[in-house]
């Protein structure tokens, strides 16, 4: 809709969008409120703003729109379906990480704004080229979609749930996991592989940067800067919960791992000249970094599973 003329105070639709992005990035969907947009802005009223959105819905779908913006689609599709397929998931995924609240509010609002579209039409337009008919392609395109902001979802809901239990990182939830289950866990119940699953959890060692391990390498994970996959995909000390992949997926998985460690090392080595102590808050940002990238891995490997399925049906 056009936009209406400025008002004295200044601002126009755009102000008052990049505002909510703002309040809901810092709180979550929870923080966005026309009073909260209005004080954002310095407006002295929340009815102030209705003339350039109309209502809440308005502004979460410019928000929705504006978020989309962010991920770059080719102008056409070219003859490499899926790494353009895969360029454009793995943009939206970030895009998700940095505005937590868009897999909340795109299951409330259709996503039918310029740039959301732009992408749909991108994916359509490929599996058109593909020889797919309509309705295979939105299906298609559904598929990717969903795959993509049911993870976002997922990421966004436990990072909130990290917030509510006041967690820094994974050593704190190590913790409260050992609280909830650690004496009640047993092979002999009716879940021996979850119980594997968590018991390598919380078996996982996660040293404070400069300490080393009986190898004389700094562990920021377990398992070492060169820990390998063993023959189940897995990689020996690390996150139990990283199921046998395809080769690749695990070579995908040990490199975030290898990052992990190095760095730690370098928190330790940047400190160890310094003379001064590991500093908590760098060993934590260096481990939630580390996670960033293993949960990049394990997306990307999704996204490779998803997109093989699709070619082979393709064929």
């Amino acid at each position: 809709m056009p936009e209406p003329p400025e008002r004295g105070w200044g601002l126009g639709r755009v102000d008052i969008v990049n505002a909510a992005v703002r309040l809901a990035d810092h709180g979550g969907a929870e923080a966005l409120t026309m009073r909260a947009v209005a004080k954002e802005l310095g407006a002295s009223t929340p009815m102030s703003l209705y003339r350039y959105v109309h209502s809440k819905d308005g502004l979460v779908d410019l928000m929705l729109d504006l978020a989309n913006a962010e991920v770059r689609t080719p102008e056409v599709p070219g003859e490499d379906w899926r790494g353009e397929l895969t360029a454009v998931a793995v943009d939206t995924w970030a895009m998700t990480k940095r505005h937590p609240w868009y897999a909340r509010l795109v299951h409330q609002r259709p996503p039918a704004g310029p740039n959301a579209s732009r992408r749909t039409e991108f994916v359509l337009a490929t599996f058109d080229r593909l020889g797919q008919d309509l309705a295979s392609a939105l299906g298609y395109a559904r598929l990717l979609d969903g795959y993509v902001t049911g993870q976002a979802l997922q990421w966004a809901e436990e990072r909130a749930m990290w917030q509510r239990n006041a967690f820094v990182d994974v050593v704190d939830v190590q913790r409260q996991a050992r609280a909830w289950f650690g004496d009640v866990v047993s092979e002999d119940g009716p879940y021996p592989l979850l119980v594997r699953v968590l018991e390598s959890f919380l078996a996982e060692r996660h040293d404070a940067a400069g300490e080393t391990d009986e190898t004389g390498e700094v562990s920021a994970d377990g398992g070492g800067p060169d820990a390998e996959p063993d023959s189940s995909g897995r990689v020996a000390g690390m996150q139990g919960a990283r199921p046998g992949a395809e080769a690749v997926g695990a070579g995908r998985v040990a490199e975030a791992d290898r990052e992990s460690a190095a760095a730690g090392r370098a928190v330790g080595s940047d400190q160890a000249v310094s003379g001064r102590a590991p500093d908590a808050h760098a060993v934590a940002d260096a481990r939630n970094v580390a996670e960033a990238a293993a949960e990049d891995a394990q997306f990307e490997l999704g996204l490779e599973c998803l997109l093989d399925g699709i070619a082979a049906r393709l064929r």
